[in-house]
């Protein structure tokens, strides 16, 4: 499975500062108060990543790899925010025989597709739900290619970026103050670039039968 991932060395510390960078962006897109319901982008974020990082050890390729993860993606999100629907807006469902997930699940179903129709009919719409799913889609989809980049093809710049973009629209946008999460953010991404930059001279130096410490990484981290 080594020979699908790009980076040989520090794995384990790329994947924990990679984690740790997204989930710093779920929280800070959490604590910007736009709704109350956002908790949930952050167990979207941590599956979506460990999902990332699994395809990325995988032999799969790019294209069953992406597929994979939009169905995974819809299923958990939809699933997560089923959980979220009060019990007193299932009931008309649940008279019908409807089992309670299954209830919760056609309610935020068809929330969705009201909102597809006032868009349709140009018509204004101001449902949270829907605000949820497109913050919710978006931070999958930006944790899954994140991971996919990093491991799978050592662009870790392409990985950091897309998500320091968003991380700066929430910070200007935000009610609330959410800069500390930007501050953690740029900390946490530098010391990410160090270990994948130190790695990619790693594999330099293999190829070129130099020499180097096995403990340099703590060293190169360190100083």
């Amino acid at each position: 499975y080594l020979d699908s991932v790009y980076f040989q060395d520090g794995q384990w510390l790329t994947g924990l500062l990679a984690g740790v960078l997204y989930l710093v962006l779920a929280a800070a897109l959490d604590a910007a108060g736009h709704v109350e319901s956002l908790t949930i982008v952050i167990p979207v974020t941590l599956a979506a990543f460990v999902l990332g990082v699994f395809m990325s050890f995988s032999r799969f390729d790019g294209f069953f790899a992406l597929s994979h993860s939009m169905f995974v993606g819809l299923a958990w999100i939809l699933f997560l925010m089923a959980s979220t629907v009060p019990a007193v807006a299932i009931e008309p469902f649940l008279d019908n025989s409807v089992g309670e997930l299954q209830a919760r699940v056609y309610f935020v179903l068809l929330r969705l597709l009201d909102w597809v129709d006032a868009a349709i009919n140009r018509t204004a719409s101001a449902d949270n739900y829907v605000f949820v799913f497109e913050i919710c889609f978006l931070m999958w989809w930006l944790t899954y290619l994140g991971a996919w980049s990093i491991f799978r093809h050592g662009y870790t710049w392409r990985a950091i970026v897309p998500a320091g973009i968003v991380l700066l629209i929430n910070t200007y946008y935000a009610p609330q103050p959410t800069m500390g999460f930007l501050v953690a953010f740029v900390l946490v991404g530098l010391v990410l670039l160090v270990r994948t930059n130190l790695a990619e001279q790693q594999l330099r130096w293999r190829v070129q039968r130099v020499y180097f410490s096995p403990d340099i990484a703590w060293d190169f981290l360190r100083n």
